[in-house]
């Protein structure tokens, strides 16, 4: 084998024992989070004393520390992680780990020295997304674990290996593209991108079909037979056995998931890759099942290669238990009653051993159901041949299946490391011993730390030794002494000596010395790993000018206001309070505000109405009622419910990544848009492009291929992802760039870290007071985008490479689903509350929230906070539910911009009706609530 690149192992660290223990296993580098601002926010994690203990305990052993700041930001927060950004600079952390657009200019703002790793939170699956993070100056990406092998050796091609590559390597997997899962903020207001997820997705679901009535709402609901329960639970990402591929490739950096597990858990799994990594250097690796044993038994779901090696969708999921599976060893054929023992076929066999943890499950139960009991063994049960004699205290059905969960040598093994982390990581240090006429000691050390160039200490001991009068230390005594470096992570193996002999000093001395030069020598490492004291002072003193600037700022805009409930109500009695900004930049009054000739004047010129469609029959329903801005997603195969084009469904459609036949689908996108075209020229409508919330590397590419060739038939695009803004950096003539939700804005910053956009629609994650801090800073700091909010809809919680239509079989069951009317897809969870499922072109999973925003009655304040374009996600509703939602919308719309005396009564007689077109019932989502 020739000559390899080995990439970084990466270890998770939760704690500082973690972090020991991935250290002593041989990590290369470890990322961990402090208190706040981390995805993990369950994990112990470090205050800053800790994390400076973390840094410089990683440092001395030549291990990288990287940080994550990788949750949404809120603008009130800005000003606690710019200090936050300069505590980790000051401390040395290599890197920090980013997902929000704002914390990044923040970095670069403040401590531009500190490298910026883009979290795989940034959702960038593509090659132009890695392009958009090297032009802005990121030194690594981390990647979705959605990025198949292939890609990523293209972009690395491409862009020369001037940026860095990350990539997951083991551990559990989101069922979502990272970043773009708000199930868990929907459901209970506990975001993922706050590190606050309830893991949702390994809960169990019931698969639904249902009949839609008139608005599209679900009916006639039947649920589909299915042998597994948990839809959305994925298996383990483990890459051990294809880590060669991975080598080869132009991967800079494996990681291993797991800030929630125990030490030696990453004590283990580290050790195996680390073992496996130093084997491949050698030429010698190959895959050993005693190996993958050890990393099934450490903890797993069923172990798979992910999306990054393996196209099969069906692989990568474990909908039959969501928890870890252990080791299965065979099946219960026998049961003694009078002897409390069971009988055991083995299909694994593994000698067990005294401490080792067992599980029963019955196969031809499912969930929880399945789980009859576990035990620990208290004695190494009997094997004969490819059978095992176990005696339990309890009884067992024939049947059952049997698994080892835990593996006692392996945890003893975990424990070890984690108790003896420094064996393998010590520094090296070559001692030089003379005595000067006093017979002081005069030392000079030279040591060869990992990441640093070889450094010479010179010392000269505050000791004098003396002639001995009854015993003189011998040469080898003193070294004996000398060499006692247990406990920290430094070996002396030469000590060369210069000794005149026949002297004495106290052992306690001798000890002092050995001290005195570990500790000269620790804490040149450490400094050294430090930023200079004048960088960090520079830093400083940008952040108080950014301090000083953003304050003044804030209180200018009236941005360190809050919106209490009463100034809530106070809005919606007196209408608009335009700022003073509105008034001189409109030339309105009061005065005109009330009067009704002027309404639709000020309608168009402070407010849009702004509706999401996906077919044409909802299009053209749009604009005959009036509406006069139109993001159109064209959907290829509408359901036949809603008069599609083409009359096809999930039921019978083939995807395109396995026909690959993107010329004849943007051909028919084409086709779809230039009539859309046509029609929004009759109403003089703006008709703007959406892009879908996931574009890979083949959509870009023909899309901007179709826009060349649409100069004048579309007046922007909507995009959700960094790749798909990046491709758009080119001039495309008069079109407009307009930000979707999925690029999680949640601060100005994030705002001014994309200035090629029109327009921004703000996360639905804000509460109104949220919003109304972003808002305020920009406007007031001179933005002139749009700020868009969605405010009706079944948003959009979740985006999977998963089909989840796939698992209805061929057979009986899909056969009679075919021969009938059913045509939507849904999941039911216990509380029964269903949650709209559809399948796009690439065969990905989109899952809705179960009920639909709906913020109608809110209108008052949002407009008065400054959103100036009022979204309906309508995509996928028939034409009356777009015709009637807008009606109603635009009713609201003008009865709070007239301030008519019954405002609040009339606003919310148009919730009652909007009510009985929701599908699932109306939600106020995160606006009232915010999200933890």
């Amino acid at each position: 084998m020739s000559k390899l690149n080995i990439p970084e192992l990466l270890a998770p660290a939760g704690s500082l024992d973690t972090l020991k223990a991935g250290v002593g296993a041989g990590a290369d580098a470890v990322y961990l989070s402090g208190k706040k601002f981390g995805a993990r926010q369950f994990a112990r994690n470090f205050n800053l004393t800790e994390m400076e203990e973390a840094i410089e305990y990683a440092h001395l052993r030549g291990v990288k520390v990287y940080v994550t700041v990788n949750t949404l930001v809120k603008e009130t927060e800005l000003s606690t992680v710019g200090d936050y950004l300069l505590e980790l600079y000051s401390l040395g952390a290599d890197a920090v780990i980013v997902q929000d657009l704002g914390v990044a200019r923040l970095a670069r703002e403040i401590v531009p020295e500190l490298d910026l790793h883009c979290s795989t939170q940034m959702t960038i699956n593509n090659y132009q997304g890695v392009h958009w993070a090297l032009d802005n100056g990121f030194k690594r990406v981390v990647l979705a674990r959605e990025m198949h092998l292939e890609n990523i050796e293209k972009a690395a091609r491409k862009l020369k290996k001037k940026i860095e590559l990350e990539v997951f390597a083991h551990g559990a997997i989101c069922y979502s593209y990272s970043g773009q899962c708000l199930l868990s903020s929907f459901i209970g207001g506990r975001s993922g991108n706050r590190g606050m997820c309830a893991q949702p997705c390994r809960k169990n679901y019931q698969l639904i079909i249902a009949k839609a009535d008139a608005y599209g709402k679900f009916e006639k609901i039947e649920k589909i037979p299915l042998k597994d329960h948990y839809l959305l639970s994925t298996r383990d990402l483990a890459i051990y056995s294809q880590l060669d591929r991975i080598v080869k490739a132009p991967v800079d950096s494996i990681k291993i998931e797991g800030r929630m597990k125990p030490p030696e858990y990453v004590a283990n799994v580290v050790k195996v890759y680390r073992e496996a990594l130093d084997s491949l250097k050698k030429g010698e690796w190959k895959a050993e099942d005693e190996e993958i044993l050890k990393l099934k038994m450490c903890f797993n779901r069923g172990l798979n290669n992910g999306w990054l090696l393996n196209n099969k969708k069906d692989t990568v999921m474990g909908r039959d238990n969501p928890g870890n599976r252990g080791l299965y060893l065979g099946t219960v054929t026998d049961y003694h009653k009078n002897l409390d023992e069971a009988i055991i076929h083995l299909v694994n066999r593994v000698n067990l051993q005294k401490g080792d943890g067992i599980l029963f499950k019955d196969p031809r139960k499912t969930g929880p159901a399945a789980n009859i009991w576990g035990t620990v063994l208290e004695y190494q049960p009997m094997i004969r041949k490819d059978k095992l004699f176990l005696k339990l205290h309890k009884s067992v059905q024939l049947g059952s299946q049997l698994f080892l969960t835990r593996r006692k040598s392996l945890v003893d093994a975990g424990e070890k490391m984690v108790k003896s982390p420094d064996l393998p990581r010590s520094i090296p240090l070559e001692v030089q011993i003379k005595w000067n006429k006093r017979f002081t000691p005069m030392v000079r050390v030279i040591a060869s730390p990992p990441r640093l160039e070889e450094f010479i200490i010179e010392l000269k001991s505050d000791f004098s030794m003396e002639k001995a009068e009854k015993r003189p230390l011998s040469r080898e005594s003193i070294i004996k002494q000398l060499q006692k470096t247990g406990g920290t992570p430094f070996i002396i193996n030469d000590i060369e000596m210069d000794y005149p002999g026949n002297l004495f000093t106290p052992v306690r001395n001798l000890n002092h010395l050995r001290r005195e030069i570990l500790e000269e020598v620790q804490q040149r490492i450490i400094e050294t790993l430090k930023p200079p004291k004048e960088d960090v002072q520079s830093a400083k003193t940008r952040l108080h000018k950014w301090k000083l600037n953003y304050n003044s700022a804030k209180r200018m805009s009236g941005g360190e206001l809050t919106t209490t409930e009463s100034e809530y109500k106070k809005s919606k009695k007196k209408g608009l309070n335009l700022r003073k900004k509105w008034l001189e930049n409109k030339e309105l009054s009061n005065k005109e505000l009330i009067d009704k000739e002027k309404t639709e004047e000020i309608c168009d010129s402070l407010f849009d109405l702004a509706i999401y469609v996906n077919s044409i029959p909802s299009l053209k329903s749009a604009l005959e009622s009036g509406c006069r801005v139109i993001y159109f997603q064209p959907k290829i195969h509408e359901a036949t419910a809603y008069n599609g084009k083409n009359g096809k469904s999930w039921k019978d459609f083939t995807c395109l990544k396995h026909s690959n036949d993107y010329k004849n689908y943007f051909e028919e996108i084409a086709s779809y848009l230039k009539e859309a075209s046509s029609l929004c020229n009759e109403y003089d409508a703006e008709l703007i492009w959406k892009w879908p919330t996931i574009t890979d590397e083949d959509f870009i590419k023909w899309a901007i291929r179709l826009l060349n060739r649409l100069t004048g038939t579309i007046s922007g695009v909507d995009v959700a992802g960094l790749g798909a803004l990046w491709s758009l950096k080119d001039d495309f003539g008069s079109l407009n760039l307009y930000g979707s939700a999925g690029l999680n804005i949640w601060n100005h910053m994030a705002i001014d870290e994309l200035p090629s956009l029109n327009s921004v629609t703000l996360s639905p994650e804000l509460s109104k007071d949220d919003l109304k801090k972003v808002i305020n800073y920009s406007s007031f700091c001179g933005s002139e985008k749009i700020f868009s909010f969605i405010v009706q809809g079944n948003l959009e919680a979740v985006v999977s490479e998963d089909c989840l239509p796939c698992i209805i079989k061929e057979g009986e069951v899909l056969k009679r689903i075919k021969n009938t009317s059913y045509q939507s897809l849904g999941i039911k969870d216990p509380r029964n509350r269903i949650f709209p499922v559809e399948l796009d072109e690439n065969c990905r999973t989109h899952i809705f929230n179960s009920v639909e925003l709906c913020l109608i009655d809110h209108i008052p304040p949002l407009l008065a906070m400054g959103v100036n374009r009022l979204i309906i996600d309508s995509r996928n509703k028939p034409p009356i539910y777009v015709k009637n939602i807008l009606s109603l919308y635009q009713e609201a719309l003008k009865l709070s911009i007239l301030n008519v005396p019954d405002l609040e009564d009339r606003l919310n007689s148009c919730k009652k009706r909007v009510k009985k077109m929701s599908n699932g019932g109306i939600t106020t989502g995160n606006f009232l609530r915010g999200v933890k």
